[in-house]
């Protein structure tokens, strides 16, 4: 019997390390994923590069990975493109998408999803697509900004596009139309939400399993909202005070709890989801951990992230919001979690390699990447079978992790 179980499992296991890097984040979209027995420590001179992906254009975005290879998106000469690697590094297929973002820091900006043989993306200037995986083939396009008046925001409309069952949920940030569906058989229209004046805020969509019922929670420009995946029909809307409208960071949810940060000294907030009368009740507030792109961890009640005026690392508790760790010795960047580990890609291009501890982290090793001299490396890592994918602009590095 015990050798029927383990062969089972054995037999899914690629097939669930497949589905963690197929999408912004990895299957819950919360920067874990499911590699055990990584390497405890790096050697000095770094990690070796086991393969590199060149001429991808500019861009911040991540990439996808499967098992039929590695998919990014990239800008040249103000078109976007998607592009398809084998695990080798040979480019398979690239197909344009549309205009993508020419103004502050140029480049594409999300991540594209992988699903059921299909690829999914939507560009800065709101070109929605679906690809076939295998050729590239456009299978359908839809401009979501000019169907809904979309607005081109300051930093470069940016999501990655959510598929759940047979929907694509998007935000298209129109003066009336703020949330939309497709379907992502032939991006017809399922169901559009007016949510008027609230534009996208650089959020990807997140699901979320509150009181047995699936929920999609997203920051848009002036409100945090809820809303329900089937129909769009919105449970929760929250204000949010930062003026720049800029709530990168997706909120993160626990036991009915949420948590929230956003830079510019707006700071973290934990609320407490009131569903008797279908709003957020504030918990606890902290001005000073105002992360804004790196994205957060929660290990063992400690919240780890950025703070973005203060420009160093920081852990805060979950349940009071206290600042119990800070460091510079690091600078700030992005940061995945895999086997109990952090793995860091900082702003100047230095890979860490991380220990969380109950009072914060501890550094365990560290290099620089090829990109050097290098700033504003914002593209958040990747791990995908034992192997970690950093990119920065028109390269991707892969290295191997695993023991």
């Amino acid at each position: 019997m015990k050798q029927a179980l383990f062969f089972i499992v054995l037999c899914f296991l690629p097939a669930v390390l497949w589905a963690q890097a197929h999408k912004w984040h990895g299957t819950n979209q919360d920067a874990r994923y499911p590699d055990v027995n990584l390497q405890d420590n790096w050697p000095t001179s770094g990690l070796e590069i086991k393969q590199s992906y060149t001429g991808i254009g500019e861009g911040y975005g991540s990439p996808s990975v499967s098992e039929e290879g590695l998919f990014i998106a990239g800008m040249h000469d103000s078109t976007g493109y998607i592009y398809h690697f084998t695990h080798e590094g040979e480019l398979v297929w690239k197909t344009s998408y549309g205009r993508d973002f020419t103004f502050r820091f140029p480049g594409s900006r999300g991540t594209p999803t992988l699903n059921e043989g299909n690829l999914y993306y939507s560009g800065a200037h709101g070109d929605a697509v679906c690809l076939d995986m295998k050729t590239g083939k456009k299978i359908w396009h839809v401009n979501i900004f000019e169907k809904y008046s979309g607005e081109l925001i300051k930093w470069g409309y940016t999501e990655s596009p959510l598929v759940y069952r047979d929907l694509v949920i998007l935000q298209p940030g129109g003066p009336k139309v703020s949330l939309c569906a497709l379907s992502k058989h032939d991006g017809s229209v399922v169901w559009e939400t007016a949510l008027e004046g609230n534009a996208n805020a650089y959020c990807s969509p997140k699901l979320i399993e509150h009181n047995g019922d699936t929920l999609v929670m997203v920051n848009l420009d002036f409100n945090l909202v809820i809303f329900d995946p089937n129909t769009g029909n919105v449970r929760i809307k929250h204000p949010l005070t930062e003026k720049r409208g800029n709530h990168s960071n997706e909120p993160f949810y626990k036991e009915g709890q949420i948590f929230y940060s956003s830079g510019y000294g707006e700071g973290s907030v934990m609320f407490q989801i009131n569903d008797e009368k279908q709003r957020l009740d504030t918990l606890w507030q902290n001005t000073n951990f105002d992360s804004k792109l790196s994205g957060i961890q929660v290990v063992d009640e400690l919240i780890y992230g950025t703070a973005d005026q203060k420009k160093h690392w920081a852990a805060v508790r979950w349940d009071t919001g206290e600042e119990v760790f800070t460091t510079r010795e690091i600078k700030p960047g992005s940061f995945v979690m895999a086997d109990g580990k952090f793995f860091i890609f900082t702003e100047d291009a230095k890979v860490v390699l991380a220990k969380p501890t109950s009072t914060g982290f501890d550094i365990i090793s560290r290099f620089q990447s090829p990109a050097h001299p290098a700033v504003h490396a914002y593209a958040h890592p990747v791990i995908w079978q034992g192997d970690l994918f950093v990119r920065f602009n028109d390269h991707i590095w892969r290295y191997r992790i695993s023991k």
